[in-house]
């Protein structure tokens, strides 16, 4: 388990389109929401992304960036992008290395969908790098309400972009 006011583990993940993308690239020197969903072609996913899809504006607008993980190949990460434009990066982490990193509950269940897979977590990282939020489930439920992220980050862009 990860724990608030440390240092994240870092990575480097292609996206959507095959670029491989950094953990202090993609968080530059703002707030960076890092969401772990579960796989391309789960409704709780689709749901999240496109929850979390109708903030991003408002997040960006804070100064933070929003990114997405799931165990997906590159290319289920581009068919997902193209039907649902979320709008910020979904990355591939399909051998649950970064996954593994962050403690995020990796299922091997045998009843639904593409096994193995993670499960929903959500980290907020701030400017200084550390983490400043975070919540993993181990269940396809889902995770924080986007309203709620949203509402953490105004607090922290507030605040010089620090939870502390």
């Amino acid at each position: 388990m990860l724990r608030n006011k440390t240092r994240p583990p870092t990575f480097a993940l292609p996206d959507e389109a095959g670029e491989m993308r950094t953990l202090d690239e993609l968080r530059g020197d703002g707030i960076l929401v890092l969401l772990f969903l579960r796989f391309a072609e789960c409704p709780t996913t689709r749901r999240d992304l496109l929850a979390y899809a109708n903030v991003s504006g408002r997040l960006e607008a804070l100064g933070a960036r929003l990114v997405a993980v799931t165990a997906d190949t590159v290319e289920g990460h581009a068919d997902l992008c193209r039907r649902l434009e979320p709008g910020f990066p979904v990355l591939s982490d399909a051998r649950f290395e970064v996954s593994g990193r962050y403690g995020v509950y990796h299922s091997d269940e045998t009843d639904e969908g593409p096994q193995p897979h993670g499960e929903p977590a959500v980290f907020v990282v701030d400017v200084e790098g550390e983490l400043a939020y975070s919540q993993s489930q181990t269940g396809p439920k889902g995770l924080a309400n986007a309203a709620e992220i949203a509402l953490i980050v105004q607090y922290m862009a507030a605040n010089s972009g620090r939870y502390w």
